[in-house]
């Protein structure tokens, strides 16, 4: 049995969530965090370094927030927030915390459950 098919509704919502996140970000942006938390939550590739100025600021969040969100200080935000338009920061953040829940749940779906989650 799946994840899916133990919650299904659970799921349908995090489904709509990543939809969501996916029409308010950036598609290039929202791949950037994929690598990053597929990396470092479920032992994926290394990352392809970043492009520019603005994805190193992202990647600098999105890391930070992953290892320790804690310990993000204000100098990291302001430095990836000055890419955005106001609120844009908030909405790649709120996308990443999606894309890390979905992939948290394959991993331990898979783990838990055989695969297939």
């Amino acid at each position: 049995m799946t994840l899916r098919e133990y919650q299904p509704e659970a799921m349908t919502l995090l489904d709509a969530a990543s939809m969501h996140a996916e029409d308010l970000v950036d598609v290039e942006l929202l791949s950037l965090v994929r690598e990053r938390i597929e990396h470092l939550v479920a032992d994926g590739p290394i990352p392809a370094p970043p492009r520019d100025e603005r994805e190193a600021d992202v990647a600098a969040v999105i890391e930070q927030m992953l290892i320790d969100v804690a310990s993000l200080d204000d100098a990291t935000v302001q430095r990836a927030d000055r890419h955005f338009v106001p609120g844009g920061l908030a909405d790649l953040v709120m996308a990443s915390y999606a894309i890390e829940a979905r992939t948290r749940l394959r991993v331990a779906g898979d783990r838990l459950l055989g695969g297939g989650s």
